[in-house]
């Protein structure tokens, strides 16, 4: 039986800093290379859920960010007012709203994805046979955020 594979704290930490580290410097460069620049990372981060969950609620949002209804409420008008948010009003309740992310929305969310896939390729242009191994654990880099979202799937 081969031996298992300590996983220390030290390791941990470093996957997590390098992880977050390239998440922003892509986020960063996605945004001003796409001309996108000055939207607050709250907003983001509506926008991302809502590209995941359309037609949510504020409160199952607010929820899924574990922030207060009355912040993400804040933050969907000013989207609303940006015009990449939409609200329709919930058929069953009245006092609650559905959101989706608009057509601007979503073309804007299309040009940052391909500032990012353009920026990866420039990268792995020069990392040689290092970037096929890297390509070849982006399966697990998608378990592990499912799983940083839910631990209960593992």
């Amino acid at each position: 039986m081969p031996d298992e594979v300590r996983i220390t704290d030290a390791d941990v930490e470093r996957l997590a800093d390098s992880v977050r580290t390239l998440v922003w410097k892509l986020q960063r460069v996605g945004e001003r290379e796409a001309g996108l620049m000055g939207i607050p990372q709250s907003e983001i981060e509506v926008l991302r859920v809502l590209s995941d969950h359309p037609g949510i609620t504020v409160s199952e949002l607010a929820r899924m960010l574990g922030l207060q209804s009355s912040n993400v409420s804040a933050t969907v008008r000013s989207l609303v007012g940006r015009g990449l948010v939409t609200r329709t009003t919930n058929p069953r309740d009245g006092r609650s709203y559905h959101l989706h992310r608009t057509p601007l929305a979503e073309h804007n969310g299309d040009l940052i994805r391909r500032m990012w896939t353009s920026r990866m390729q420039q990268v792995l242009a020069g990392m040689g046979d290092d970037a096929a191994e890297l390509v070849a654990v982006a399966p697990l880099l998608e378990r592990l955020a499912v799983l940083a979202d839910d631990p209960a799937q593992a």
